[in-house]
């Protein structure tokens, strides 16, 4: 029989499971409650694994209160498990995008040029980038992305977005908020692209500041009358409830993730902890034909691909 102790050590891990769980939902307010709501994966498994010992043991009581938790974590992790992808029959030939949080510590970017070779995508955008780092990508890949364009997101990280074809900069969007908005035609159709890289919300200023620049990417992207992507590390998972209040239930947007798997994006380098923080969503001009997250050495983010297809009425 094991020792008494071990299961006073379950029993309290029980109930700081379900504290975990309750702050995580006042995330909207706090952003050290906010942190507790990224892992319902994580919370998922140990909750279900507490029940089981819980049923064993005939403790009734930390059985439900591990069941309860479960059951929430289910909630919010099975919608984007059983989702299925959206239908594309009707949608017209389409459109590539590649994000990829580099980390701006790299000295190579080898590896991010040769992902995007590979992968071709018809526009790209780049995050944690830094002047030597602009210099090597742009010059490695001047001939098939001639058009550029950079962006400091927060020192000492840069955005760089580079494209096939010409485009237009929302200059207001990129003083005022430090987004990218750009507009530009691909296959004879213009599409907006929006891009932002938020503050980690690891203080009540950078917790607001992220806050501001979801909620203006959200509205930008639902009142824009064409096609529209928007990509970017948001900083912000998809079990969050701040994620919930910008971007679920929105008229017209839809998260590309959706009916792909959950498919975290970081940290690469801690798979059991993984959270699906880097984001993208597209409006009614657009459907999803697939959505990837790829390695990418070097780097503590996976990148991300979208396939996406015009709607039949753009």
């Amino acid at each position: 029989m094991k020792p008494e102790w071990i299961y006073t050590g379950i029993a309290v891990a029980t109930g700081l499971l379900a504290l975990a769980t309750i702050l995580g939902r006042l995330g909207r307010f706090f952003f050290l409650f906010e942190l507790c709501s990224h892992f319902s994966v994580q919370f998922a498994v140990i909750a279900a694994g507490l029940t089981v010992v819980w049923t064993i043991r005939r403790r009734w009581l930390l059985t439900g209160i591990a069941a309860l938790c479960l059951a929430w974590h289910s909630y919010l992790v099975l919608p984007w498990l059983l989702a299925s992808p959206p239908s594309v029959s009707d949608a017209k030939a389409g459109v590539r995008i590649l994000h990829a949080n580099v980390l701006y510590t790299r000295d190579e970017m080898q590896t991010t040029i040769d992902l995007i070779r590979r992968e071709k995508p018809d526009l790209f955008v780049l995050q944690e980038m830094t002047p030597e780092s602009i210099k090597q990508v742009t010059k490695a890949l001047a001939d098939t992305y001639p058009y550029t364009d950079t962006l400091m997101a927060k020192d000492p990280c840069y955005l760089l977005v580079a494209s096939r074809t010409s485009f237009l900069t929302d200059h207001q969007a990129r003083r005022d908020k430090l987004v990218f908005h750009l507009m530009t035609n691909i296959r004879d159709h213009d599409l907006s692209f929006i891009t932002v890289h938020t503050r980690t919300p690891i203080l009540p200023s950078w917790f607001d500041e992220r806050n501001e620049q979801l909620a203006f990417v959200s509205e930008r992207i639902q009142e824009v009358p064409q096609p529209a992507v928007l990509m970017g590390d948001f900083n912000v998972s998809i079990f969050s409830p701040v994620y919930a209040q910008y971007f679920d239930d929105r008229p017209g947007l839809t998260a590309c993730r959706k009916g792909f798997g959950i498919q975290p994006t970081w940290p690469r380098y801690l798979l059991p902890l993984m959270l699906p923080i880097d984001q993208a969503f597209v409006n009614s001009g657009f459907r999803t034909v697939n959505f990837r997250t790829l390695p990418q050495p070097g780097s503590d983010h996976k990148a991300v691909v979208v396939d996406l297809a015009f709607t039949k009425q753009n």
